[in-house]
């Protein structure tokens, strides 16, 4: 059976692959048929740049890349499809996983999660939905606590809506493209302005900007931390520590989705933690931050420019 998937050669152009899958029905795997797809622009945008410290191949490899950092690279986490063989009481089942861009693929049954029968385009987001609840359990929080997100891309706002989620009341959001407002907006969530924003328990940097984990340093109180959501790979910036850094005696925190923190292990596994994150996209009004959309075979030619549209939050991949 032929199959097609997206991969970054070593010239940083997207190609479509085909490939040949000899699938046999067993016990173990089932075959999927892609529905969509989403483009995390952030991680993929990096990815493509070359920017992977070479330290965090292995580290930070994705469950079903094929290829490495250094390119040519098969990669993507966010996969909504339909199973289309194997064991009978799966076929027709939709379901999410961690598979590339590609149009059909094996993959075993341990590594899908259902979904439900409707409504499937917001389960893009999904993976997404994982950051933020990390985000939320790193930040150990109170709902007495005074939270600044920066950054209004799907992480940004994802984990300001699970926040809103858990009935905080006092969390506000930023981002330096105005055109991102209104998503906020949708969402409920409260759009702060910066010449305001003062006094904050913890901030959340999702921008990958040095200059944004250096200001949030003058906007907290003493004691205050920073939760680091970004991945910056590759990308030096200066950072001043001699500043309020040491004076308020404040804390960078990283976030990383690829594990569990050591405190919520005895409550949640990672099966666990993508069921609450499915559990978590409720409502309509979550479809609207899929800003953009696109056929697979038209990839080639858009993909780069999906990764450098600054208004994009989420860009979902048709099948």
């Amino acid at each position: 059976m032929k199959s097609y998937s997206l991969w970054i050669d070593k010239k940083r152009q997207a190609i479509i692959k085909n490939n040949i899958i000899n699938y046999k029905k067993n016990s173990k795997t089932v075959l999927v048929q892609t529905v969509y797809s989403g483009i995390s622009k952030g991680t993929e945008k990096l990815i493509s740049s070359k920017l992977v410290n070479k330290s965090q191949y292995q580290l930070m490899k994705a469950p079903f890349q094929k290829g490495n950092f250094n390119l040519p690279i098969k990669y993507g986490y966010i996969n909504v499809g339909k199973i289309i063989n194997g064991p009978k009481n799966l076929i027709n089942k939709n379901i999410f996983t961690l598979f590339p861009h590609q149009t059909i693929y094996e993959i075993p049954i341990k590594n899908i999660n259902l979904l439900p029968k409707n409504n499937l385009r917001k389960y893009v987001l999904v993976a997404n939905m994982e950051t933020a609840i990390n985000i939320f359990w790193d930040s150990f929080s109170n709902k007495n606590d005074k939270i600044l997100i920066f950054g209004l891309g799907s992480v940004g706002l994802l984990t300001a809506y699970f926040f809103k989620l858990q009935n905080y009341k006092n969390v506000f959001v930023y981002d330096t493209n105005i055109n991102k407002k209104k998503y906020a907006k949708l969402l409920g969530l409260s759009y702060i302005n910066l010449k305001q924003a003062k006094n904050f328990n913890i901030i959340i940097n999702t921008t990958s900007n040095y200059q944004v984990l250096e200001k949030s340093m003058s906007l907290l109180v003493n004691e205050g931390k920073i939760i680091e959501a970004s991945w910056y790979g590759s990308k030096k910036g200066n950072l001043s520590l001699g500043d309020y850094f040491h004076s308020k005696r404040l804390k960078i925190i990283s976030s990383q989705v690829s594990q569990i923190p050591n405190h919520m292990k005895n409550k949640y596994d990672y099966e666990k933690r993508l069921k609450l994150a499915i559990n978590s996209l409720k409502g309509k009004k979550l479809e609207k931050l899929i800003t953009s959309e696109s056929n697979f075979f038209n990839l080639e030619s858009d993909y780069f420019k999906i990764l450098n549209n600054k208004n994009t939050i989420m860009h979902l991949v048709k099948y």
